[in-house]
């Protein structure tokens, strides 16, 4: 785990049909703090945050499986966000 001034780059998850701790799932692009991020279920994608300062950098995941983040691209102003989702890809 990578940390500077309260960042990490882990990715972790939980089985919610458990009672037992978070296991890794792998890696963000940048090691930073305060991200918000949606999923429909098969996709999670998140952004923006803080890292040193704020970021812009956009990231996604495939939640079947574990591995790291990929590129998605980036905003078009660095800052912290909020994020929404229904199961209807994101339509709230």
């Amino acid at each position: 785990m990578t940390r500077k001034m309260g960042t990490v780059n882990t990715l972790e998850y939980v089985t919610t049909a458990t009672t037992g701790n978070t296991t890794d799932f792998g890696d963000l692009t940048v090691a930073k703090q305060q991200v918000a991020g949606t999923s429909d279920g098969t996709r999670a994608v998140f952004g923006g945050g803080a890292s040193g300062g704020y970021s812009n950098v956009i990231g996604y995941i495939t939640i079947g499986t574990t591995g790291n983040a990929s590129d998605f691209g980036d905003l078009t102003v660095a800052k912290r966000t909020t994020a929404t989702s229904s199961g209807h890809g994101g339509i709230a």
